[in-house]
This record gives C-alpha cells, sequence and structure tokens, in this order.
C-alpha cells in the first residue's frame, strides 16, 4: 500500500496489498470464524507439499504445513473481501490479524507473525466430525508432492506415472463432485476441506487437464 507523506508514515488504503493476496489465518482469527464474520465458504486451504507464494520471501516453495487463506476473487489472488471500485474493505473494522498488522513500508512485524499459529482445517471442524476421514483420505490419494513427481515423469513420457496422475486426478475432481452431491453442501466449500483442484496446481506447471470421452487427457506445455 501506498504511505502517507507525513512525519508518520502511515497507511492509505490504496489496496494494493488486498490485490495481491488475502491473508492467511491464525489462531487469533478463530473468533471471526466461529461469528460468520469469515464463513467456511470464503476460505482456500493451501495444503502441504503444493507450492505457493510466500509474500514475506517474495518466492514460490513447497509448503511444510498447511495454510487456511481467503480466497481471491474475478480469477486473481485480490481477496475476495476486497472492493476494487472503492479500495474499500468489507470486513475492515473486524479485519484478520495479518491485515491489521501488514504495512507496505515495514512488513517486519507480518515476518515475525507470518508461520506463527497459524490455523488448519482441524482446528475448524468438531472432533469425529465425519469429512476429517475423507479429508485425510484425500490428503494422501491426492499428495500435492507426489503429484508433482508423477507429472515430471509423464512430462518425460513415463506412462505409469501419467496413469497414476490421471487416477490421482479423477479421485480429486470426483471427490469435489460428489461431496456437495451427498452433503448438500455448497461446491464452494470443497476448496476449504480439499484445498485447490489439481487441475489448478497442474495448470501452474504449464500442464493442461482436457475431459474427453469421458475420461482425462493431459496437454503437456513446455
Amino acid at each position: 500500500m501506498h504511505f502517507s507523506t507525513d512525519e508518520e508514515p502511515r497507511c492509505k488504503r490504496c489496496g494494493d496489498c488486498c490485490r495481491k493476496g488475502g491473508p492467511a489465518l491464525h489462531l487469533q482469527d478463530l473468533p471471526l470464524i466461529q461469528d460468520g464474520t469469515i464463513p467456511l465458504s470464503a476460505i482456500v486451504t493451501l495444503r502441504k507439499g503444493e507450492r505457493a507464494y510466500d509474500q514475506p520471501g517474495q518466492s514460490v516453495d513447497m509448503l511444510d504445513s498447511e495454510i487456511l487463506k481467503i480466497k481471491g476473487r474475478d480469477a486473481a489472488w485480490t481477496c475476495t473481501f476486497f472492493s476494487p471500485a472503492g479500495n474499500t474493505c468489507g470486513i475492515y473494522e473486524t479485519r484478520p490479524a495479518e491485515c491489521e498488522i501488514l504495512f507496505c513500508r515495514d512488513i517486519e512485524p507480518l515476518k515475525a507473525m507470518y508461520d506463527k499459529d497459524r490455523l488448519a482445517r482441524a482446528d475448524l471442524l468438531p472432533e469425529g466430525h465425519p469429512l476429517l476421514d475423507l479429508i485425510a483420505e484425500h490428503d494422501g490419494k491426492c499428495d500435492p508432492a507426489r503429484m508433482e513427481a508423477l507429472a515430471k515423469a509423464a512430462r518425460e513420457g513415463d506412462r505409469e506415472a501419467g496413469q497414476a496422475l490421471k487416477e490421482m486426478v479423477v479421485f480429486d475432481m470426483e471427490i469435489r463432485r460428489l461431496v456437495p452431491e451427498r452433503t448438500g453442501m455448497s461446491p464452494d466449500m470443497n476448496e476449504f476441506l480439499f484445498g485447490r483442484p489439481l487441475r489448478v496446481l497442474l495448470a501452474a506447471m504449464n500442464i493442461k487437464t482436457y475431459e474427453t470421452g469421458g475420461t482425462i487427457r493431459f496437454g503437456f506445455n513446455k
């Protein structure tokens, strides 16, 4: 965000930070989820093993633990609560902890809290919730690090890797179809429950997924 030219710099709420992505969520943000300020349908899970942009480090790294993050909007990472028309935040008065502490001229406070006390899906679903077992099964069968390894091998012509990758993507697609269908939950919950679709992660590797003839195939772009 831009800052004023006053003697004491202050945020001018220009929206630049909001356009670069919504905040990760921490334990201190739990009340905002419990009271419905941030619904679960507005959260995306970045899962362990997938690659994601580290804002303080300004690099794309493989995650060593999951992160719950406010979803993007308009096919981008722009925070879903941000209104570009007026540079306004829909929950500004009750914004998450990272938003309160972030200041573009000094990101050291954000760096200090960035990987501390992060929320996980298990913190938001009651112990014994039937979907926790399904989440664990999905994480096991659709591990992002394994997906990346299979995708790299398939790109080099490994047919077995390509078949394993196909089975993984089909499982990921089916679980996202069946859970809303059988539970009555909104499909908007899928990204909280199961993270970003594998097709999205593959697209970041320049691999397109096509549905054709009742099956899928991959397009490997160099």
